[in-house]
């Protein structure tokens, strides 16, 4: 019997149109999934309509500063990127408001990108380290500033903390959809695009009661303990500086392993960090605390330099740098500085990151100044 012979080359041509379908069909779905992760950004930093929750007013202009970040870096260099909060700039109108950026990039030359906004902290400067080291435009060096007050509990461990939308779409800009992502996209994400990319991005926060209970055993007890005579306003201010500074800092604290984090992205990218501590009213802390606040802060702060220093970053401490008459909003205890007080910060920094500018060292820097030392005010 003959045996049957089917050809080859009808086999061949159709495996072949079938293989070039499926590349077909995946490029479409990749390029569907990429329209969704464009269109899900685009609508983190879109200021929504009237009538929306405030928080969404501000999670839109904060996810919106961190798109334009991600487009500077990705147009081009950037010498150094100077991470900080609200202490950064100016709080009257009585004054200019340049910001300490901008005085450090006048007193060094160095082209610095800043990173700020109230109550901005590690744990969303970590997530921005993760953007930097995805960029091909790399900064040369990174400054953060460390404040004191952003140990506390009642700043960033809550159930909804102010900035967890951008932390979590900083995250979505450090992860742009990759062909790996494709099966994950074809089981879960075609039927809720939206629901697929923050379910990439959002990571639940841990609780902290019972680290928390013991790290503020200190300050409730000073909270418990009010000093009898003090006007209302003082007594309010006593509270801000208890609440603010009375934390004590060990290493299992979740900022500092947030500190360490960044850093560790900013290294692995090819990036030296420069940490510094930033000035506080110690000598308010001491009229309306006592002792026990400038022992706490001075501990704190010798605590996170060595900390930071031992890990292999430079760290300047600049927490005892300032007098009292430098800080602004004194009813809220906070660090924030007058036009002087900024300029003595930068000129401060400017050595240190000239020096470190130049050699990209990781040694120890020299103590800051004693209040009320250094060159005299010029212009801002």
């Amino acid at each position: 019997m003959k045996r049957l012979v089917f050809p080859k080359r009808p086999l061949f041509a159709l495996a072949l149109l079938s293989l070039i379908g499926l590349a077909v069909a995946g490029w479409r779905e990749y390029a569907a999934m990429q329209l969704a992760y464009k269109r899900h950004v685009a609508a983190g930093a879109t200021t929504p309509d009237p009538g929306a929750p405030e928080g969404a007013f501000l999670d839109a202009y904060h996810n919106a500063v961190a798109l334009r970040f991600r487009d500077t870096l990705q147009n081009g260099p950037v010498s150094v990127i100077y991470c900080n909060d609200s202490v950064m700039g100016g709080h009257t109108d009585d004054e200019p408001r340049t910001t300490i950026a901008e005085m450090l990039g006048r007193a060094t030359g160095l082209d610095i990108q800043p990173i700020s906004g109230a109550g901005y902290t590690a744990v969303l400067f970590r997530e921005y380290a993760g953007l930097v080291a995805r960029s091909a435009n790399r900064p040369r060096l990174a400054i953060i500033a460390v404040n004191l007050r952003s140990f506390s509990d009642d700043w960033l461990f809550t159930p909804r903390w102010i900035y967890a939308a951008t932390t979590a779409y900083l995250r979505l800009l450090a992860a742009p959809p990759s062909p790996a992502d494709l099966p994950d996209w074809l089981r879960q994400g075609k039927a809720d695009p939206d629901a697929f990319w923050r379910r990439r991005t959002d990571r639940p926060q841990a609780g902290h009661d019972a680290l928390f209970a013991r790290l503020n055993a200190g300050r409730d007890a000073l909270l418990a303990a009010a000093p009898p005579g003090l006007s209302p306003e003082d007594a309010s201010r006593r509270t801000h500086f208890i609440n603010n500074y009375m934390t004590q800092i060990t290493p299992d604290h979740p900022m500092l392993a947030a500190l360490a984090e960044t850093a560790r992205r900013l290294a692995r990218a090819g990036v030296p960090v420069l940490f510094y501590l930033t000035p506080i009213d110690v000598e308010g802390g001491r009229q309306l605390v006592g002792e026990a606040l400038v022992a706490n802060v001075a501990a704190n702060s010798r605590f996170l330099a060595q900390a930071l220093t031992g890990a292999g970053a430079a760290c300047l401490d600049l927490s005892g740098l300032l007098p009292a008459d430098r800080f602004v909003d004194r009813e809220y205890a906070c660090e924030h500085l007058d036009l002087a007080g900024r300029r003595r910060v930068a000129e401060a920094l400017a050595p240190a990151l000239s020096a470190f500018a130049a050699t990209a060292a990781t040694a120890r820097l020299p103590p800051a100044p004693p209040p009320g030392t250094g060159p005299a005010p010029g212009p801002p």
